[in-house]
């Protein structure tokens, strides 16, 4: 009798447990079918749209931040949101932004579009041009660095100093250093020099945000130029702000990495990078390439 109760118990159990599967699980299937729709209604929008709204929620949230330290700025906060339209609500927007940029960021790394094959693993492009352009030139002086991220390959601030006195021509990893041309990112980590003279072909990129697009690096003119163009967006759509990059040339004034100041770092998404004494910058964008042609 005991062991027949406990087989019954068994059963019913594993009846409640399917019944729980069946109802749950198409809804779970339509909650992820809902939330893929919403995101790629988000990314059908205009970036100038969805830039727009972006400082919308900025301006909002230093307003009132003010607000709260001096009354006297209420006159203008209402002026302005006179000047802006209807209200938007802040956290919604700001957690509707998050989640759609995150989607969009899952998907373009598990996923790609008819005619490409994904990268493994991610590539990086260090490139050059207008932020609010859709294409260029000068695409023959971009870089990648095609064996990962080149960021935990560097070397550390605090090692700097002994890499250098040390005479070390080789990183721990085995890049090549050259103290007299060096790269830095945002962290103020001494990374490896990305390999330059990109074919020409049609890559995936994105800034890990709200667009994936198509850039093609155009093959070299009779004077060696390159032009690039992107399917969807400005260069600034498909750029990853938080990475920060620029490469230092001496002037021949001393410039090393050892005139990086520690206080500089780490820097704004977005931002420039700091100035090094002695050397020349140039600052990078840095691009996701996530896929390229399948041909």
């Amino acid at each position: 009798v005991v062991v027949s109760r406990r087989v019954y118990s068994c059963h019913l159990t594993m009846r409640r447990s399917c019944c729980w599967e069946r109802r749950t699980m198409p809804c779970l299937v339509a909650l992820v079918v809902s939330f893929i729709s919403c995101v790629s209604c988000w990314s059908t929008l205009p970036s100038s749209v969805l830039e727009s709204r972006r400082r919308t929620v900025y301006r909002r949230i230093i307003q009132q931040y003010n607000n709260n330290d001096d009354n006297d700025n209420e006159s203008k906060a209402s002026s302005t949101k006179n000047k802006e339209g209807p209200e938007i609500p802040v956290r919604r927007l700001l957690l509707s932004y998050t989640l759609a940029a995150g989607t969009e960021y899952v998907l373009s790394q598990n996923f790609v579009r008819p005619g490409f094959k994904r990268l493994h693993p991610m590539q990086f492009f260090a490139a050059l041009g207008d932020p609010k352009s859709q294409s260029g030139r000068g695409a023959e002086m971009w870089g990648i660095w095609d064996s990962g991220d080149p960021g935990p390959r560097g070397i550390p601030f605090d090692q700097f100093g002994d890499t250098i006195s040390n005479g070390r021509k080789v990183s721990p990893v085995g890049w090549e250093i050259d103290p007299k041309s060096f790269w830095l990112e945002e962290h103020g980590i001494w990374m490896e020099a990305p390999r330059y003279n990109l074919q020409p072909g049609r890559y995936l990129v994105t800034g890990g945000r709200l667009r994936t697009s198509v850039l093609t690096i155009h093959p070299a003119d009779e004077n060696g130029v390159k032009n690039w163009s992107l399917d969807g967006g400005v260069l600034y759509d498909v750029t990853h702000l938080p990475c920060r990059s620029a490469l230092y040339v001496d002037e021949g004034n001393g410039g090393s990495p050892l005139n990086a100041r520690r206080e500089d770092f780490p820097v704004t998404p977005g931002a420039e990078m700091p100035q090094v004494e002695g050397c020349k910058k140039q600052d990078y964008a840095v691009l996701f390439v996530t896929g390229v042609e399948d041909v």
